[in-house]
């Protein structure tokens, strides 16, 4: 099972990657210099985007938002 849950965050982070990184090429240089980027930086934003991701278990046990206590 433990296999499957790796080849699953490795998918889901290649995927990541490839989406970041055709979204950023869609982008003028100008408007890369305005995010503070260049074309060069474009892999290691999509790389760092893609790290990001994590295990389906680490998202399964935290809760999305956090209770609040009335009085």
């Amino acid at each position: 099972m433990q296999l499957l849950s790796m080849l699953d965050l490795s998918f889901r982070r290649w995927q990541r990657y490839g989406e970041v990184r055709r979204e950023l090429a869609t982008y003028t240089d100008r408007e890369l210099e305005d995010m503070g980027l260049s074309r060069s930086d474009i892999p290691d934003v999509a790389r760092e985007a893609a790290a990001l991701i994590r295990p389906a278990s680490d998202t399964a046990v935290q809760p999305r938002f956090a209770k609040v206590a009335h009085s």
